[in-house]
């Protein structure tokens, strides 16, 4: 071989094997890169997916803080209010939705209330209450039957609902129920519950939807608006029976003498005050002591209950009766003058006239009857004990002239002795 030609062929062979070798570590060198740079990315990304979820987290730890801190300056006024011996049960729904707006923020709120106790409702309904948010209310959602819906479903089955459960059809028994209607939200469902020896008794439900803040515990924060509304309408209700069996007679279930002697006292100092006029009816049954002797206690005690109907039957609005003892009954008629005071008693006295209580034909008269007496303000009397001795007073001289009637109070006339006025104040017993 020429050696001239080997010298060109090996420096070739070292320029090209330098060349691949070259080539090689800057594929090397660019695979690296590209690596680093591809994990750089990654790093970046997971990076900047922490610092979302980190934001979103914060926000919504702000979010809560801002609930939580609206429920702790909210709550104990809440609380004092709900605890009020006068709260008004209209009152509640409106401190609930305060409460839940605190802590939800909600786009709307519907509470639904079940029927007062003693009302047997099959199948059993609840009717809106209050609501929130919404326009105008549907004819389906003011009354909603138990089991009927989400809301009926709740209502049911007494349990919190909110919007993950229900898509866990297991919850519901595979079930896939439907909202009540399309305007409504139903992410939070919570029941009223009152707690008593039998068991539970369904008060009513809440519907929250819209929600701006959503909170981990919302579940719980959703059963503490329901448990407080629970214990509002328990110890409203509660209380209202309380005072019912304070201010009220046991048998015939009008007010009691106590209680409506204050009563009519506001009555006077009104009247006294922006001058308006009014009367007071005084009345007892004729020949009761008769009746009881010869029908017994318990017939009589019916025959009160009866009278009692009779009378708050035949009353105005705004005419206040009692059982004022025994078989005597009184009844205050505000804005009410003497004229229009007979009226409405003689209108009193003819309607139990013509009730069919039982053995009425057996009394003296052939029926059972009342005789009564009508005294008004300031022309007869200018306080409560006047006013009751002066109709009292007339309500004797009723008896005098025959029984069953009812004549107003006319006082002493001029020039009288003024006998027939002592023998209708000696307190002789009526019989």
């Amino acid at each position: 071989m020429n050696t001239s030609l080997v010298l060109p062929l090996v420096v070739a062979a070292l320029l090209t094997g330098g060349a691949v070798w070259v080539a090689y570590q800057a594929h090397r060198r660019s695979q690296e890169l590209e690596e680093k740079d591809n994990n750089l990315r990654g790093e970046l990304a997971r990076l900047e997916a922490q610092l979302r979820e980190q934001t979103r987290y914060a926000l919504r730890m702000r979010t809560e803080q801002r609930g939580l801190t609206n429920v702790i300056r909210f709550l104990p006024n809440l609380v004092r209010e709900l605890n009020q011996s006068e709260l008004d049960p209209r009152r509640i729904p409106t401190l609930l939705f305060q409460l839940a707006e605190a802590i939800f923020e909600p786009e709307q709120m519907l509470l639904y209330e079940t029927r007062s106790p003693g009302e047997d409702l099959h199948p059993p309904e609840l009717y809106l209450r209050e609501q929130r948010g919404l326009s105008e209310v549907p004819a389906v959602l003011k009354r909603v039957r138990v089991g009927e819906g989400k809301i009926g479903w709740v209502a049911e089955n007494r349990v919190e609902m909110v919007t993950e459960d229900w898509l866990n059809l297991s919850r519901t028994e595979g079930r896939n129920l439907a909202d009540n209607h399309p305007m409504i939200k139903p992410e939070l469902l919570g029941p009223l519950l009152q707690h008593e020896e039998e068991g539970e008794r369904l008060l009513g439900v809440l519907c929250v939807g819209g929600l701006a803040t959503r909170s981990r515990d919302e579940k719980l924060m959703l059963q503490m608006v329901t448990n407080l509304g629970a214990i509002a309408y328990t110890n409203a209700r509660n209380l209202s029976r309380l005072k019912d069996q304070a201010n009220k007679d046991g048998l015939t279930r009008l007010l009691n003498k106590r209680f409506f002697m204050q009563r009519l006292g506001l009555l006077i100092n009104t009247s006294e005050r922006e001058g308006r006029a009014l009367s007071v009816f005084i009345f007892d049954i004729d020949h009761f002591k008769k009746y009881n002797d010869t029908q017994g206690h318990l017939a009589g005690d019916e025959v009160l209950r009866g009278v009692a109907r009779v009378l708050e039957q035949s009353l105005r609005p705004g005419d206040v009766p009692c059982r004022y003892g025994g078989e005597e009954f009184l009844v205050a008629m505000p804005d009410t003058e003497k004229a229009d005071a007979l009226r409405v008693a003689d209108r009193i006295r003819e309607a139990i006239a013509s009730h069919a209580f039982p053995h009425a034909a057996s009394q003296p008269l052939g029926q059972l009857t009342i005789s009564g007496g009508v005294a008004s303000l300031r022309t007869d009397g200018i306080d409560s004990t006047e006013l009751i001795r002066h109709a009292d007073q007339a309500l004797y001289q009723a008896k005098a002239a025959g029984r069953n009637r009812v004549l107003p109070y006319r006082g002493v006339d001029i020039g009288s002795d003024g006998k027939d006025a002592d023998l209708y104040d000696t307190g002789t017993v009526r019989p």
